[in-house]
């Protein structure tokens, strides 16, 4: 069977069941009016409650009408997201302070594994320690992983409009939820109650090329004993390209940077007698060649047409379906599709040409010189390669719930979902077909790199080069739970849920290489089963029976999970909380549990995500070598690891109506971290990377390492290998994260007036980490490449007889660029967004926002293309404009 085969089978299966939720609904809608959420609120009825349920499960607790003890709730409810003026869900998590920019995101970047989200999905990252290390769930369940190499979810796959509420719990909850919740998770709750129709449409514009579009609606319908949804959304932005920006420049010097431009353009430069000569425009001949400038070069950026954003469309559909089918007994159906693609300019088809003086353009500024080298680019004679990318994934859970005796019940579901993520990159340098034209005596097809004209068909020859990646995975997850009460205690009932979870996760990873004629495919899959069993308890020491003075509350928590894995072993993990209040309106809490992180199948296998032998080239003790880096899995290794405790009080005073202040301190202590140390900054020149790097190898080890049946990935000159570093996957890193999450939120009325002002961030404290076992913790709080100490968002709000506004500050303090030395300080990143918007009538609404109001550039940072992509937002002022309207 064929992948697109497969694909059309898949997209049918979820259509149809999609189409089935749609059938059903089908009497008239009223209309909706959406409620903000309080932290521990219970949501508005179309924000998330099950038809037929009386008590809803909160993130962070299996309990049904428990909130978590001990942690604290961030809610961002269905009114703030349809204000946003953001066309991805991923876009509107990233404007909580706890979620930071690192690793996977469509602007790219390099840091933590970002250069291997090869389809420019977005992950989130709480706390800064990996997109990896936070779990994300919709309604409870676990999304099919996504990425090239499975490694992060992209909570766009579901449709802002069908979203009730996000919950983010920035706390360790592997006891709840198991792998992955190390630094917290994220909850996206559905609309599955929701009756009536809505629908969006917002555009949004730069001044510049750049604009974006996106189109949604959602449609619902309760009945007795039962409720239907279904919700669409269409999303298009076209590419944000370098040229468009002015600070996008490689030649830093004019903000007192360095020249990081490279030599490989064209015309390019020569090396030769141990002095470079540059070409000059219109080529070189033996009839110029007497005219060139020992110790000139070249010098070019064109990487203006970098697709700073990468052009992009996405479609995702999300239905749900809830029937009772006879007394006490309620089934319950949802499921989602989203399918997203785009191009990615490719402008790196740059090389250094070994030239002898057998090609027939041969010419030398050094009498007597048999061979040289040129540096040279395609790019200026074929254009930016267009590689295409695509991504797809699914979701369906068919479930029962049944009420047992007493106040308990039981729930049951079955889950199954794919994704699929493909880098369709056609387009390179074939370095054998390079090597052959370079060879060719023949002045009609040899190829010239001294600046005169090429014969096309020799172009495309050596620009035809495949890398195409696929990723493909699938979940299926059995779940099975009861909860209820145990008995009576001091101040209130014992609640306890306990069940069990099987899951199955199968991943194939495929890379292909070659020419349009003739590909060799690397591939490799595999799966792992997963038995687990979870229990969770609820003590109520103190509550409304036994209240007395100093203690209103003193509710404790415990909760532990056992996931046997078929591939490494088994691992438990528990969590303890307390919340305790001593007065109305003053509550503290506190949690401490061990959480982890499974590796996956592209961390373990020895052949999957790019594994394989590569010819690098690093800086070394003087001066730059080449040498082979050895990339890949391993299949010795551990679970990552983590202790994680928090502690925190909130204060929302009787006497001052709608103030709530809180302050929360948390510590994460992550241990036996895997790192990929192929590339390392430093890898051949400082000492704690000495175990994993063999300077001045034999011939003989080299050879047995060609011979050794790893992929050779690029092609290895033998004679020049100055190295071999051993940068596969290990358990090595230790990190220490510790910090204060702040809020200070206030609601009041002024006669018609109703304002809202708030400030909420996150102050690290610490960031320390260690890059291999004993090398001793460093601090890298402030650093790029790691969090910033310093993130927080303020706002002010005001609405009136139908208007409303918003103005918002961003804040991202200023951070240390420890690649240069000395180190340079970049500057703190601070940005305004301002939202004005008016309810036509109760139906329709409109708004215009400005993203960005003073068009703030992203802070200089002295590197390739001038500014950091993990943790600034390329994009100018963007103004968009969104209708809303809803029966």
């Amino acid at each position: 069977m064929t992948a697109s085969s497969t694909h059309r089978r898949t997209m049918f299966a979820s259509g149809a069941a999609l189409a089935t939720i749609a059938i059903v609904i089908a009497a008239p809608a009223r209309a909706q009016t959406a409620e903000p959420v309080s932290q521990a609120a219970q949501p508005p009825a179309d924000d998330g409650v099950e038809a037929g349920a009386k008590e809803i499960v909160v993130t962070g607790s299996r309990i049904r009408g428990v909130a978590p003890v001990g942690s604290n709730v961030i809610a961002i409810d269905q009114a703030k997201i349809a204000q946003e003026p953001v066309t991805s869900v991923s876009d509107l998590l990233r404007r909580v302070p706890q979620v930071v920019s690192l690793g996977a995101n469509r602007n790219g970047g390099s840091a933590q594994n970002g250069a291997a989200n090869a389809t420019r999905g977005a992950g989130i990252n709480l706390r800064g320690i990996g997109t990896g290390a936070t779990l994300l769930l919709y309604d409870g369940k676990r999304f099919p992983p996504q990425g090239t190499q499975g490694q992060y979810t992209d909570p766009s796959v579901l449709p802002s409009i069908a979203l009730g509420r996000v919950e983010v719990v920035a706390d360790g909850a592997s006891a709840i939820y198991g792998s992955d919740a190390i630094a917290g998770v994220v909850n996206f709750i559905l609309r599955k109650d929701f009756d009536g129709v809505e629908a969006r449409a917002r555009y949004g514009f730069t001044d510049g090329n750049y604009n974006e579009a996106q189109f949604s609606a959602i449609i619902g319908h309760k009945w007795e004993g039962g409720s239907a949804m279904l919700a669409g959304e269409y999303t298009r932005n076209n590419a944000l390209l370098g040229k468009d920006l002015s600070w996008y420049q490689d030649d830093n010097r004019y903000r007192g940077g360095r020249d990081l431009r490279t030599t490989n353009c064209r015309p390019g430069t020569i090396t030769v007698g141990g002095s470079t000569y540059a070409i000059p425009a219109g080529g070189v001949t033996s009839a110029n060649v007497g005219s060139l400038v020992a110790g000139t070069s070249n010098k070019c950026f064109y990487n203006g047409q970098d697709a700073v954003i990468p052009e992009q469309q996405r479609v995702s559909v999300v239905g749900a379906l809830s029937q009772e089918i006879g007394s006490g007994i309620r089934f319950y159906a949802d499921g989602f599709y989203s399918y997203r693609d785009g191009i990615i300019p490719g402008t790196a088809d740059t090389f250094n040409a070994t030239v002898k003086n057998t090609n027939p353009f041969f010419v030398s500024p050094v009498a007597g010189a048999t061979q040289e080298t040129v540096t040279y680019s395609l790019l200026p004679e074929l254009g930016p390669d267009q590689n295409a990318y695509h991504s797809y994934s699914w979701n369906l859970t068919g479930g029962i719930e049944a009420k047992l005796f007493s106040d308990w019940s039981a729930k049951a579901y079955y889950a199954h979902g794919q994704s699929r993520d493909v880098a369709d990159r056609r387009k390179g340098v074939n370095t054998a077909a390079l090597n052959a034209a370079l060879a060719d005596t023949n002045a009609a097809t040899a190829l010239n790199v001294f600046g005169g004209p090429n014969n096309p068909a020799t172009l495309a020859k050596i620009n035809d080069n495949y890398f195409v990646i696929t990723g493909a995975t699938r979940l299926d997850v059995a779940n099975l739970q009861f909860d209820g009460s145990l008995f009576h205690f001091w101040g209130g009932n014992v609640r306890l849920a306990v069940g069990g979870e099987y899951r199955k996760e199968y991943t194939f990873t495929d890379l292909a290489t070659g020419t349009s004629a003739a590909q060799v495919h690397i591939a490799d899959s595999g799966s792992r089963d997963v038995k687990a069993v979870f229990a969770e308890l609820f003590v109520p020491i103190v509550g409304a029976d036994n209240a007395m003075p100093g203690i209103e509350q003193l509710t404790l928590s415990a909760a532990g999970r056992y996931e046997d894995y078929s591939n490494f072993g088994s691992t438990s993990n528990p969590k303890i909380g307390l919340t305790y209040k001593p007065v109305a309106g003053v509550t503290f809490r506190g949690s401490y549990g061990t959480s982890f992180r499974a590796p996956t199948f592209t961390e373990v296998s020895t052949i999957a995500g790019g594994a394989g032998l590569y010819y690098d080239t690093l800086p070394g003790p003087s001066g730059n070598l080449t040498g082979i880096g050895i990339a890949g899995g391993n299949p010795g290794l551990k679970p990552e690891t983590a202790t994680t405790w928090s502690g925190g009080v909130e204060v929302a005073p009787r006497g001052v109506p709608g103030l709530v202040a809180s302050l929360t301190y948390f510590h994460i202590n992550y241990t036996n971290q895997i790192q990929a140390l192929r590339g390392t900054a430093g890898l051949l020149t400082n000492p704690i990377y000495a175990s994993f790097v063999n300077l001045n190898p034999t011939p003989a080890q080299v050879t047995a390492l060609i011979n050794s049946g790893l992929p050779i990935n690029n092609a290895i000159n033998t004679s020049a290998v100055a190295f071999i570093a051993d940068g596969r996957r290990q358990n090595l890193g230790t990190s220490l994260v510790g910090g204060l999450d702040f809020g200070l939120n206030y609601d009041w009325r002024w006669g018609d007036f109703k304002i809202d002002a708030g400030v909420q961030g996150t102050l690290y404290t610490e960031y320390k980490f260690e890059a291999v076992p004993d090398a001793g913790l460093v601090n890298v709080l402030n650093t790029i490449g790691f969090t910033q100490k310093f993130r927080t968002q303020a706002d002010t709000g005001i609405s009136w007889n139908g208007f409303r506004g918003r103005l918002t500050l961003n804040h991202l303090s200023g951070y240390r660029n420890t690649t240069l030395v000395p180190n340079q300080h970049v500057s703190a990143y601070n940005t305004v967004d301002l939202s004005l918007g008016y309810d036509v009538t109760p139906h329709i609404t409109v708004s215009v926002d400005a993203r960005n109001l003073f068009d703030r550039d992203p802070p200089f940072v002295d590197t390739t293309r001038g500014y950091d992509p993990q943790s600034a937002n390329p994009i100018p002022r963007l103004i968009s404009f969104t209708a809303g309207v809803k029966f």
